[in-house]
C-alpha cells in the first residue's frame, strides 16, 4: 500500500498545478468508486473550490472518506463543515508538503505501524568520542572564553509545547490546564528561570567587555490547551521581562492528525479530525516557512543554543558557555549536551551513527528515543550517553539539512486514548498517535564522509558531543509527586539536585561550612537541611560567584536568598533567614551593591510548622533579615550581628553603613 502513494506522491510533486494535481487523483480507481456509491459528496464537490476538491479527493484515496466523511448526510450544514474541515486539512496538506502532504503523512504513518519493517542493515550504532566538560579545568576556561567572546552571534531557541496536567498545573479560575511554563519553581515561573538565565550571560559578557548586547529569542509554542496564548500572557504581564519586544520571535507548531493503531484517523466530532501538536520536530520547518533564519541572519546571528523549558539546572555554572565554546573552536555544525544515562528515567541516547555507502562511510553523532531501543537492538550497544536535549546549531547549516529532511527521524508513539470507528462500523475506543519527529536528529542530515572506517577518537566530525555530569545538566519538572509513587522527574527532585548544586558551590567554592544534604527520601519526608537561590547574575559562572561569597557558616534548617548581582559577603554566620533583594529586571543593570563583612544573622528564620511547598518558595518565617536595596544604591555592614526581625530598606541613589558601637547599632545614611 505504502508503495502504492509513494509513486502517487512522486507523481504529485511534478505537477504543475492544482488542476492537474486533481486529474492524478481521478485516475485512482478508489475515488471514482468511492464517488459513484456517494453521489450527495459528488454534487457538493462540483461547488468547492479546486483546492478543497483536491484534500477531499486526497482523503478518499488514503481510504479514510467512509471513516471522516461517513455521516456527511446526516448532519445540519454539511457544506459548512466540510468547508470547515477542507481549510484545516489544507493547512495540514501544505506544512507537510515535502513528504507529499495529508498523503504522505498518511503512508509514513501506515509505514511506522508496520512492525515487520526491516532494520537498515548498511546503519550501525557505535560509542561516540566526546569532549569532556565534567570539571573545571584549564581547557574548560578556554573554552567558556571562547563562548562569552563569541556570546554575540548566538540566539536561543525554546520549545515551549506541553500542557501541564501531569503536573497538576492548572488556572485556579478556569480549571484548565496551564503550560509547563507557567510552573512556579522557587518562585517563579520555569519560563522566567529561563529569561534569566539568558540575562546572566549578557550582564557576564556586560562585566566582561563593557558591551550592552541583547540576544534574540525563538521561542516554539502550539494551540493545544490555550498554550500559545498562555506563554503570550507571561511575557505581557512581565513586560517581556523588559526585554526588547522585537528581539523574541513566536512560531506555532501545525496541529496534526491522530491516527490510530488501526491506521484509521481519529475524530472529535462528525467531519472534525482529532488532533495534536506536530511535536518539537518541526522546529527547523517551521524556522524557515516563518522566514525565522532570515531573520536571525539579519541580525548577524549564526549560532544557537536549544534548551526545553522543564529543565532549569541547564544553566548552572559554565555549562552553556563551554558548550558553546567547544562548538566555535571546533567549528562544528550542530552538538549535544549529553550525561551519564540513568535507566529509572526514559530518555534517549546519543550515539556515533554509521552508514555505510559506496566507496566509504557516513557518519554523524545522533539521537535514539528510548522507544527505539529494542527496534534498533541498542540494549547491548557500549554506550551510556543520555540525550539531554540541549542543543548547538550552526544556523546556516541546520538550514541546509532542513530542506534536506524537514522531519527528522519521524516516529508514531501511540499513547492517546481516542474513540474510533472499527471495520465493523462500531464506535470503539483504542490507541492513538500522530507522525512526530526529533529536533535533534536534524544532525543525520549533517554527515562525514570517510573513506575508512572512523577510528574511535575520531573528534572532526562536523557534529560533536559533550560530556558533563549529570547532576549539573538536566534535572527535569514532568510529573506531579504523589505520595508511594516516585519522586524521578518531579519538582521536588529537580529542587533537591538544585540544593545539592547550592552545597556544593557554597561549600567548595565558597569555603562555607555546611550541614550534609540528606537523601532524597528524607528530603522528601522531613524537608531540605538548608534553602537557597541566588540570581543568575550573580554568576553564572561558580568561579565568578565565588568571588563575591567566601567563608564563613551556614546552620542547619537556614535560609538565603540573594536577589542581586552585586554582592560582598565575607565570613558570613547564618542561622535563620537572610533575604537580599534589588530590582534586577531592568535591562538597565541595576548597580546596587551588598557588603557584609564578619556580619552574624541570628533569628528564627522558617516556621516548619506552617504549611509549605519548598520547592515553590511558599514558605512563611517566623522572624528574618530583609535588606531590600532600591536602584543603584549600596549597603554596608562590618562586624555586626543581627538579630530577630529586622527590614532595612535603602534608599535609591544612596548609601547606607552600619556601624556597631558598646552592642548600639547606628544606621548612617549619605546620598551617592
Amino acid at each position: 500500500m505504502t508503495a502504492h502513494f509513494d509513486v502517487l506522491i512522486k507523481r504529485l510533486k511534478t505537477a504543475d498545478s492544482i488542476i492537474r494535481k486533481i486529474q492524478i487523483l481521478d485516475e485512482d480507481e478508489k475515488v471514482s468508486k468511492y464517488l459513484n456509491l456517494n453521489p450527495f459528496l459528488e454534487q457538493i464537490l462540483k461547488d468547492l473550490p479546486p483546492h478543497f476538491e483536491y484534500i477531499i479527493k486526497s482523503i478518499i484515496v488514503i481510504g479514510q472518506a467512509k471513516n471522516i466523511l461517513h455521516n456527511l448526510q446526516t448532519i445540519a450544514k454539511p457544506d459548512l463543515h466540510l468547508k470547515k474541515l477542507c481549510e484545516t486539512l489544507l493547512e495540514i496538506d501544505k506544512f507537510y508538503q515535502p513528504i507529499g502532504g495529508i498523503i504522505g503523512y498518511h503512508s509514513n504513518f501506515l509505514r511506522l505501524l508496520d512492525k515487520k519493517q526491516k532494520k537498515d542493515e548498511n546503519i550501525n550504532f557505535l560509542k561516540p568520542s566526546f569532549i569532556d566538560l565534567k570539571e573545571h579545568n584549564k581547557n574548560v576556561d578556554e573554552l567558556i572564553n571562547i563562548g562569552l567572546t563569541n556570546l554575540e552571534k548566538f540566539v536561543f531557541i525554546c520549545p515551549m509545547g506541553g500542557a501541564g496536567e501531569r503536573l497538576e498545573l492548572f488556572d485556579p479560575k478556569t480549571n484548565k490546564p496551564m503550560p509547563v511554563a507557567a510552573l512556579n519553581f522557587q518562585g517563579k515561573t520555569l519560563l522566567e528561570h529561563f529569561i534569566l538565565d539568558i540575562q546572566a550571560l549578557e550582564y557576564l559578557y556586560f562585566q566582561t567587555f563593557n558591551k550592552k548586547i541583547t540576544l534574540p529569542i525563538v521561542i516554539m509554542t502550539s494551540d493545544e490547551k490555550n498554550n500559545h496564548k498562555h506563554i503570550l500572557s507571561i511575557f505581557e504581564e512581565k513586560n517581556y521581562f523588559h526585554r526588547d519586544k522585537n528581539s523574541i520571535r513566536f512560531i506555532k507548531q501545525i496541529s496534526s492528525p491522530l491516527i490510530t493503531e488501526d491506521g484509521n484517523w481519529a475524530l472529535k466530532a462528525p467531519l472534525e479530525i482529532a488532533l495534536k501538536p506536530s511535536g518539537h520536530g518541526v522546529l527547523w520547518h517551521l524556522m524557515e516557512k516563518e522566514n525565522v533564519f532570515d531573520f536571525l541572519k539579519k541580525h548577524k546571528k549564526e549560532k544557537a543554543i536549544i534548551r526545553q523549558i522543564n529543565n532549569p539546572i541547564a544553566g548552572l555554572d559554565y555549562l552553556q558557555l563551554s558548550f558553546m565554546g567547544a562548538a566555535i573552536k571546533y567549528n562544528k555544525s550542530f552538538g549535544f549536551v549529553s550525561c551519564e544515562k540513568n535507566s529509572v528515567y526514559k530518555e534517549g541516547l546519543n550515539v556515533l551513527k554509521e552508514k555505510i555507502v559506496k566507496d566509504g562511510y557516513l557518519y554523524n553523532i545522533s539521537n535514539i528515543e528510548y522507544t527505539d531501543f529494542e527496534k534498533y537492538n541498542l540494549q547491548n550497544i557500549d554506550a551510556n550517553l543520555a540525550n539531554t536535549n540541549i542543543l548547538f546549531a550552526d544556523l546556516k547549516e541546520v538550514r541546509k539539512a532542513a530542506l534536506i529532511d524537514p522531519f527528522p527521524a519521524l516516529t508514531i508513539n501511540l499513547k492517546t486514548k481516542v474513540f474510533s470507528q472499527n471495520r465493523e462500523g462500531k464506535i470503539v475506543e483504542t490507541k492513538a498517535g500522530r507522525l512526530e519527529s526529533m529536533m535533534q536528529n536534524i544532525s543525520d542530515s549533517i554527515q562525514d564522509f570517510r573513506a575508512q572506517k572512523t577510528q574511535k577518537d575520531d573528534l572532526n566530525l562536523k557534529t560533536f558531543i559533550t560530556l558533563s555530569k549529570r547532576g549539573k545538566t538536566i534535572s527535569t519538572t514532568k510529573n506531579a509527586f504523589k505520595e508511594g509513587c516516585s519522586f524521578f522527574e518531579t519538582p521536588q527532585k529537580c529542587f533537591y539536585d538544585v540544593l545539592s548544586n547550592y552545597r556544593d558551590l557554597l561549600k567548595n567554592y565558597c569555603n562555607i561550612k555546611m550541614s550534609d544534604m540528606p537523601t532524597i527520601e528524607e528530603f522528601i519526608l522531613n524537608g531540605p537541611s538548608f534553602i537557597c537561590y541566588l540570581h543568575p547574575m550573580l554568576g553564572p559562572l561558580y568561579s565568578q560567584i565565588a568571588k563575591k561569597i567566601q567563608k564563613g557558616q551556614i546552620i542547619k534548617g537556614s535560609e538565603m536568598h540573594l536577589e542581586i548581582a552585586e554582592l560582598s559577603i565575607e565570613n558570613l554566620y547564618l542561622n535563620g533567614s537572610l533575604l537580599i533583594a534589588t530590582d534586577l529586571s531592568n535591562n538597565n543593570y541595576n548597580k546596587a551593591r551588598c557588603v557584609l563583612e564578619n556580619v552574624k544573622v541570628k533569628n528564627l528564620g522558617i516556621d516548619k510548622t506552617k504549611n509549605k511547598s519548598y520547592w515553590q518558595n511558599n514558605i512563611q518565617r517566623k522572624e528574618y533579615l530583609k535588606i531590600i536595596l532600591n536602584q543603584n544604591s549600596q549597603f554596608y555592614a562590618k562586624n555586626i550581628e543581627f538579630l530577630n526581625t529586622q527590614e532595612i530598606i535603602v534608599p535609591s541613589f544612596h548609601k547606607m553603613f552600619i556601624v556597631q558601637e558598646n552592642s548600639k547599632i547606628t544606621y548612617k545614611v549619605e546620598q551617592l
